[in-house]
């Protein structure tokens, strides 16, 4: 199995057709055949499903999919660090930031990575954290902003930010004025959240255990924009963090917020990379570009919670023993 042979598999799927693929490689398209031929003879299963129009990836092509293109990735970002000149990183990050936190900071990331580092392709996404940690696992990103990384294994994580948790609804529905309620005092409000894949809910129901207090979840959704709809219309409180609040109050004065006491809750967001390699130099100036975005929004404003004392990078050992 050769990067070329990966190249060509990789413009066959995105294309859809072996033609098509020809155009776009400049190959023969009997020659694209071989090379297909004798990647699925090497590795003895079928990629493709042949059909009158063209080709469908099977579930093993999908899966060669997401290693190729990370493998592909790799080798340009190994390039790059090689033959670079100092000074001037180069060559494809793969960053996938909390989707809480991605709309206050990937128009500032984008801005001044293509200012400051013009020759690296930063290849941006966001994602739940059960998303974020299966693409980390299967190495299809380089890094990753996202909260309570200690809990996973084999992970370098360096803790940039630091958010509390808030009660949200619609104003009226609230019992009495305030700026914050007891854990407990929620009770039986119906509450959104997301499910127990989530970190978020995984949080909330640990502190309703150690008290006592059952939740009363009675729509489960992963999607945080529709949980906002449901909190907007009246139909729910949700339980959310500073990264999330500022999306939700925007335009919607109707919007009431309690801060979470007796206990108050925290967690903190990290960026974090596999800890079983090391982070060519456009990786390393990625990492230090997104914390200092991150520490002017929180300088600012523009974005509520904190930052930890120091920053160091630390292990998973360290994290749970401050646990």
């Amino acid at each position: 199995m050769t990067p070329r042979q990966l190249r060509y598999f990789l413009e066959i799927a995105r294309s859809g057709s072996l033609s098509l693929a020809s155009q776009v490689l400049r190959i023969a398209q009997p020659a694209l055949s071989q090379h297909v031929t004798a990647l699925e003879g090497e590795l003895g299963v079928a990629l493709f499903e042949r059909h009158a129009k063209g080709v469908n990836l099977t579930a093993d092509g999908k899966r060669l999919q997401q290693r190729a293109e990370s493998i592909l990735d790799q080798l340009d970002s190994l390039k790059a660090d090689v033959v670079g000149p100092a000074g001037a990183p180069r060559g494809p990050v793969r960053l996938c930031l909390a989707r809480s936190l991605a709309p206050a900071l990937a128009p500032q990331l984008v801005r001044r990575m293509e200012d400051a580092y013009p020759d690296i392709r930063l290849l941006l996404s966001s994602g739940l954290s059960s998303d974020i940690r299966t693409a980390l696992e299967t190495r299809q990103i380089d890094l990753a902003l996202m909260p309570n990384a200690f809990e996973l294994p084999g992970l370098h994580c360096r803790p940039v930010y630091e958010e509390g948790f808030s009660l949200f609804g619609l104003e009226s529905l609230f019992a009495r004025p305030g700026k914050t309620i007891a854990f407990s005092a929620i009770g039986s409000r119906p509450l959104v959240a997301p499910d127990r894949d989530h970190d978020l809910r995984r949080l909330i129901e640990r502190t309703a255990v150690d008290l006592n207090c059952p939740l009363n979840v009675k729509y489960e959704i992963n999607d945080p924009e529709l949980n906002f709809a449901l909190v907007r219309d009246g139909a729910a409180f949700a339980i959310l963090p500073d990264s999330a609040a500022q999306e939700l109050m925007r335009g919607s004065p109707a919007i009431g917020e309690r801060r979470l006491v007796k206990p108050g809750i925290t967690r903190v967001q990290s960026i974090v990379r596999l800890a079983d390699g090391t982070p060519g130099s456009a990786a390393t100036v990625t990492e230090q570009m997104l914390q200092d975005v991150l520490r002017d929004r929180v300088a600012s404003g523009a974005l509520r919670g904190n930052l930890p004392a120091g920053g160091a990078k630390v292990s998973r050992k360290t994290y749970t023993q401050a646990r």
